[in-house]
């Protein structure tokens, strides 16, 4: 039985995602990065890098099992970016609504409109051992937003199989088939697998 997970992240809407995906886990407690940590500095050049130093900095800290995840949008035109700047890209300043302005002005003369969301997420056990793995979704890149549910690049990127973008779906269908479902719920077994042997 694992007693106790720390969500390496201060976002509420992620940890809610996360507790919701693990709630038949058999996990005790989900616990929120603790808020006196301090910045962790993300400065990998891969999204399981990315992944790994915010898990390990959480486990240090707390010494419990801590999970972190790191996330964003590849598109194969612009050469996989803006890939793991995609929260940066344009300038921390920089609004959603202009980052995907900025990305849809940098494709307008591409034909190739294909992309895909990534989601690496690391779970740091202890002081010699971690779990990486990916979650990905293919998709396309839509030519003008459409929807208002998610956050970030959703209004643009229609997943591969569908006729709506991630920002037209409610929470729920998105979380069925997301990125970030897709690599918690594998996270989610191989941790059950590991703690109910």
């Amino acid at each position: 039985m694992l007693e106790k997970l720390v969500i390496a992240s201060a976002n509420k809407h992620k940890i809610k995602e996360i507790e919701n995906i693990f709630k038949d886990s058999g996990i005790n407690e989900i616990l929120p990065i603790p808020s006196d940590i301090g910045e962790i500095i993300e400065d990998g050049n891969t999204f399981i890098e990315n992944s790994l130093i915010k898990a390990k900095a959480v486990y240090n800290y707390t010494k419990l099992p801590s999970l972190a995840d790191d996330s964003g949008l590849c598109v194969n035109a612009l050469n996989g970016r803006p890939g793991v700047y995609s929260a940066r890209y344009g300038g921390e300043n920089l609004g959603y609504k202009e980052k995907m302005q900025m990305l849809l002005d940098e494709l307008k003369d591409k034909e190739d409109r294909t992309a895909y969301f990534i989601t690496s997420a690391v779970c740091v056990l202890n002081d010699n051992y971690y779990i990486a793995l990916e979650g990905i979704v293919n998709g396309k890149i839509i030519k003008n937003p459409r929807g208002f549910e998610g956050f970030g690049y959703d209004p643009i990127f229609q997943p591969d199989g569908y006729d709506i973008t991630y920002a037209e779906m409610s929470l729920e269908e998105k979380n069925s088939i997301s990125h970030r479902s897709l690599a918690m719920n594998k996270m989610k077994n191989i941790l059950y697998n590991i703690y109910h042997v």
